[in-house]
């Protein structure tokens, strides 16, 4: 098949010839349509000597192994209907038909997906239409094409939809072809089989471009990337049930990528010869290293046998659900713990600003309690007098202020002395006092003194 539209050295085209009997294309001139013969997709493909009557020996030979299909498929329901006496054969019927609904024809159509869609999409873009064949291939290519956009995404569908039970058997038996060795405890694992149909459809779309196309580029780039993007799927996710095949998965797509990069070297977009020398045995070690890998992964399977591998699937999968959960286990963990965490150093500022308040409140406390007992001191000689002084000092200024009287309390009422001598007194204050509430003078003091000194005489 002429890969990536790159032109090789003139008498390597031989090599892979081989390959072409891959895709059924057996007979070098083809039967009843010569002229088919002498006509080319484009010019690089007459370098593969790939005409378009070697294609449609491909086409031919598909349908011919469909009618294979069907025909088994036929004779297997007719000897399960027969109900014969043998018992054997009766449940060999059985089981068959099992596998014809619908595991047979899913498989045949995972095999030849990239052919009839190469072949579709080539048609599609071919110009030549003018006979009735011609027209009618056209037609037949469009409904190829649609129907392999859209069968994937409904099998793809239709797995997810079943995920839940397809731990069951009986649930999966009529499409386990798609699944098959693969791990369905996981939606990302039964996700392989759409990897498988996305990869083969936009690389059989792009190895139909032209080669003087603009994009022709993104042959080489979307084969290579999607080959290590496959790596990168196969080393997180390990799709299937056992290390060794997911090993044997992982060690043919490396050979697959190797082989790729190698192409490209040995083209002509690379001149110098001494690198392609290089490329050629990169190429040949490649293949000889997928052949080898694929070779020794048969003999295993067959070694094994039936009994024995089925026994290896069941101990490599309960391995795995449990060093799984022991996982999860530990993830849960490592959550619980960050989200204590979090939860703690949310409430830390909240404590601190709860004790800050208290110390607050417990401070303002303290200060009125000391007030308190600092208000009650023992009365000076003068101390009466010093408070009527302080409140007429203050009635004073809030007269100057425009302030009235009236506005505020008046003041505490201190006790009466005896007689009216202390009513004097205060009138006397009242005409001696200061606006500003300064002392009063030493007049005022004296006759103070001598008041108080009668009254103490009075008294006793």
């Amino acid at each position: 098949m002429p890969i990536y539209n790159f032109r090789l050295i003139p008498y390597l085209y031989d090599a892979f010839k081989p390959a072409l009997v891959s895709h059924c294309i057996i007979f070098d001139d083809t039967p009843y349509v010569d002229t088919l013969d002498k006509e080319y997709f484009n010019i690089n493909y007459e370098h593969y000597w790939l005409s378009i009557g070697k294609m449609f020996q491909s086409v031919f030979f598909v349908v011919i192994i469909l009618v294979i299909v069907i025909l088994a498929n036929l004779v297997v329901f007719i000897i399960h209907k027969m109900n014969c006496r043998n018992q054997t054969l009766n449940n060999w019927a059985a089981k068959k038909m099992i596998q014809f609904k619908f595991n047979a024809y899913i498989r045949y159509y995972m095999l030849v997906y990239f052919d009839t869609t190469f072949f579709s999409v080539m048609k599609i873009m071919d110009q030549n239409n003018e006979t009735s064949a011609r027209k009618a291939a056209l037609l037949i290519s469009y409904i190829v094409f649609v129907i392999n956009i859209v069968l994937p995404v409904f099998l793809i569908a239709h797995l997810n939809r079943r995920f839940d039970i397809l731990a069951m058997k009986e649930a999966k038996q009529s499409f386990n072809t798609l699944v098959l060795k693969i791990d369905k405890a996981s939606r990302w694992r039964i996700m392989n089989p759409a990897y498988f149909f996305a990869r083969r459809l936009l690389t059989a779309m792009l190895l139909t471009l032209p080669i003087d196309n603009t994009f022709i580029f993104l042959q080489y780039v979307f084969i290579l990337m999607s080959s290590h993007a496959y790596v990168l799927y196969m080393v997180a996710i390990k799709p299937f049930q056992t290390p060794g095949i997911n090993s044997y998965v992982l060690a043919s797509e490396t050979f697959y990528s190797a082989l790729i990069i190698a192409i490209f070297i040995f083209s002509d977009a690379t001149p110098e010869m001494s690198i392609k020398f290089g490329a050629g045995v990169a190429i040949i070690v490649s293949l000889i290293l997928l052949v080898v890998s694929n070779f020794f992964m048969n003999v295993y399977q067959l070694w094994m046998g039936p009994a024995r591998l089925k026994k290896a699937i069941k101990e490599a999968t309960l391995k795995r659900a449990e060093k799984e959960a022991l996982e999860r286990a530990e993830e849960e963990e490592r959550k619980l713990k960050k989200k204590k965490e979090e939860e703690e150093f949310t409430k830390i500022p909240d404590e601190t600003m709860n004790m800050s308040s208290i110390d607050a409140s417990n401070t303002t406390n303290q200060n009125n309690t000391m007030s308190e007992l600092a208000g009650p001191k023992k009365r000076t000689k003068g101390g009466k007098k010093k408070g009527a002084e302080d409140n007429l000092s203050e009635a004073g200024i809030n007269g100057i202020g425009g302030v009235s009287k009236d506005d505020f309390q008046p003041a505490k009422k201190r006790r009466r002395q005896k007689g009216d001598k202390t009513k004097g007194v205060k009138d006397d204050d009242l005409a001696e006092g200061t606006i500003t509430g300064t002392a009063p003078s030493k007049s005022k003091k004296r006759r103070n003194k001598k008041e108080d000194t009668e009254h103490t005489t009075t008294n006793q």
